[in-house]
């Protein structure tokens, strides 16, 4: 009898009968609204974990050389390897954000308080300086217009800046939530990889041969994204904070942090950070230590970062055009937060991967004598 024909003690014995095939065809259509159904309402149900997942997921798919290592040393003890990766990724996650939501949150704060200790002043001078008020005279402003309009923007940034450093410590919690959720999902992954890839090619309604290179597409670009982007964002961040050291620049940490999540952005990438610092810094007479960090920003910062380290961590697959990737980054910071600087990456790649077999699968239909010589992925 088949395993899905299972008795109970208070139903009438179950006799399996022949099925006409319209009748077997029905059933699986059913079956599978049923399926498709119920798959709906467990998403809905986990979707405000959903970005926990697919970082831990994405986690798992980075650290498998590891795991594989560390299992092989303890003699194929999967579970005790599984978690000691996972939590050493986890501790790693966890102080790596601690350290940036400290630097973030009390750098708003020193603003909050900066900016209201300027509009403590009552003249123009107090805010903009005696070579600001002379500049205004010179362009032939109203002083006490160009005064009220200041100190009308200055509490406007005000109310910004602490509202930001408020969000940031609300935020805190969901974090820590996402990253318990990140940690159990990637410690799981690890153990059940291969049977949840074979799993996926036996139930998903495709071609096995496109299951696997979906989910071969899905961890390359998943390992790429996170080592090749949160890597080469360490390695600027690092580089930008020593520029700024040795130019003098104040706060060379912070600005460090705010360089490395600059890196993420596609086209301008850091220079929204280390061009505004060296021109400032020309602007108060500065003039070589403002040439040193424009030209080590451009030069060091930027061309030898993204042209040689970030091309060796991330190799091909994790370059993609540069509209679609800036799309996505935008597009995914207002969906998932910050995590979406990850995760919406990894999901334009797949979509870009299902494309791509897509248009072989069309060209092969379109010449059934044409031999389909790009399904070996790898």
């Amino acid at each position: 009898m088949p395993a899905l024909l299972l008795s109970d003690t208070e139903l009438p014995r179950l006799v399996a009968s022949p099925a006409a095939p319209e009748t077997k065809r029905g059933r699986r259509i059913a079956l599978s609204i049923l399926l498709i159904g119920s798959f709906i309402v467990v998403a809905w149900i986990a979707s405000p974990l959903w970005v926990g997942i697919a970082l831990g997921t994405v986690m798992a798919f980075t650290t498998q050389p590891i795991y594989r290592k560390v299992s092989a040393r303890l003699h194929r003890r999967r579970h005790l390897a599984a978690g000691i990766v996972t939590l050493g990724s986890g501790l790693l996650c966890a102080a790596i954000g601690v350290l940036v939501l400290y630097i973030v949150a009390t750098e708003l704060l020193s603003l909050v308080s900066l900016l209201q200790a300027k509009s403590a002043g009552d003249s123009l001078a107090d805010l903009i300086g005696t070579r600001g008020v002379h500049v205004v005279e010179r362009l032939g402003l109203n002083p006490a217009s160009v005064n009220a309009r200041i100190r009308h923007e200055m509490g406007t940034a005000t109310s910004y800046a602490a509202a930001g450093a408020g969000v940031i410590l609300q935020e805190t919690s969901s974090a820590v939530l996402g990253l318990i959720v990140g940690t159990l999902t990637m410690y799981y992954v690890l153990l059940e990889w291969p049977r949840l890839a074979v799993r996926l090619e036996r139930v998903l309604p495709l071609d096995p041969r496109h299951t696997r290179a979906l989910i071969l597409e899905f961890r390359d670009v998943g390992r790429g994204a996170l080592v090749g982007a949160v890597a080469t964002a360490a390695v600027q961040g690092a580089l930008g904070g020593l520029g700024y050291a040795v130019a003098g620049s104040s706060q060379a940490i912070t600005w460090a942090v705010f360089t490395a999540i600059a890196s993420f952005l596609p086209v301008v990438g850091t220079g929204t950070v280390w061009a505004p610092i060296g021109i400032d810094l020309i602007s108060k007479g500065r003039l070589t230590a403002g040439i040193f960090v424009l030209v080590w920003g451009f030069c060091v910062v930027m061309t030898l970062t993204d042209y040689v380290i970030r091309p060796r961590l991330v190799g091909r697959k994790g370059h993609g055009h540069p509209l679609l990737m800036l799309i996505a980054l935008l597009g995914g910071i207002e969906v998932f937060g910050l995590p979406g600087l990850i995760v919406a990456p990894i999901l334009m790649s797949l979509f870009l991967a299902v494309l791509r077999i897509y248009e072989r699968e069309s060209r092969k239909e379109a010449n059934p004598l044409t031999e389909d010589r790009t399904m070996n992925v790898r």
